[in-house]
Order: structure tokens, then sequence, then C-alpha cells
């Protein structure tokens, strides 16, 4: 069998997981797709423009992570790092998926007309993505060093966290005024 074709199961995982990283990644960026005249009172336009670079940040992460693993000519302690690199925005996607409802109750909260329950919603999902993208930074940070050796994987490494930290950095800037 070919090298390949020995790759062909990791491959669709990794496929499924990026799918699955597209759909969370809402979450991630949840309250991008907010309408901007429902946040008014919790939100400015510079804070939803912000939000909304994470989506386009993140899919070109996973996707040159992605690609990176699939290389046929990869090393296998490269590939090894490269597919915890993978699995760690796989587990940043799937916990923040949980976020994803605060997405569509904002209707509701909108017809509501009640500035603090949407701060208050706005609010804890901040502080609960803060969490999830701090726990992953660490880990991340760990595998970094113990990938240090193998140039590719501790760029792609690299990658992640800044991804990461610029992520946390937006988020915490919303802090003050929810």
């Amino acid at each position: 069998m070919s090298q390949k074709g020995l790759n062909a199961p990791a491959t669709a995982c990794l496929r499924a997981g990026a799918a699955r990283s597209l759909r969370a990644l809402a979450a991630a960026a949840f309250v991008s797709s907010w309408s901007s005249s429902a946040l008014a009172g919790v939100l400015d336009e510079s804070d939803l423009t912000r939000i909304a670079r994470i989506k386009p940040s993140f899919i070109e992460l996973v996707t040159d992570v992605s690609q990176s693993a699939q290389r046929p000519d990869l090393p296998r302690a490269d590939g090894e790092c490269i597919k915890a690199v993978l699995q760690g925005l796989m587990q940043i996607s799937e916990e923040l998926r949980t976020y994803e409802n605060l997405i569509t109750i904002e209707g509701e909260l909108n017809d509501f007309g009640d500035d603090r329950t949407l701060r208050s919603v706005v609010r804890f999902a901040v502080e609960n993505a803060l969490k999830v993208l701090e726990n992953e930074r660490r880990r991340l940070s760990e595998l970094s060093e113990q990938c240090s050796r193998t140039p590719l994987s501790a760029g792609k490494t690299r990658q992640a966290v800044q991804f990461i930290e610029g992520t946390v950095a937006i988020l915490r800037s919303l802090q003050p005024r929810l």
C-alpha cells in the first residue's frame, strides 16, 4: 500500500475535523454573526470588525496546518507534532461549539429589548471562550517546547499559539464594556 493510501484514514479524519472546526468557528467568533444593531448597546463597530477577523484567520490556520500534515515528504517527528497542533485546534473548536447556541438566541434577546441581558450573555460567552483558549494556549506552548527541534512543526505550533493569543486579546478588549 502506498504512503498516500496509509494516510487516507488520517486525511479523512483531518478533513472531518476541519469541517467541524469551520462549524465551530462561529462559536469562536460568536459575536460576529450578531447584527450590529442588536449589539449596538454592547459592542461598537470596531469591536465587531476585530471579531470578524477571527474567522478568516482560523480558516487560514487550519487549512495551512492540515496541508502541512498531508505533505508526503513530512518527517515523522514533524508529522506527529503537526497532528498534535491540529488536534489542539480541533479541541478548541469542539469546546467552543457549546457557545454556538448563544448566537441563535440573539434574536430572542433583541426582541426582548434588554441590553443588560444581552450584555450578560456576551460576557458569559467571552469569559468561557477565554478559559478554553487559555487552556489550549498553555497546552500548545508545552507542545511548542517539545517540537522545537523540528522546524516545520515548531513554526506551525507558533502560528497556532499566535492565533490563540490574538483571539484572546480581541476577546479581552471587549471585557471592560461587558
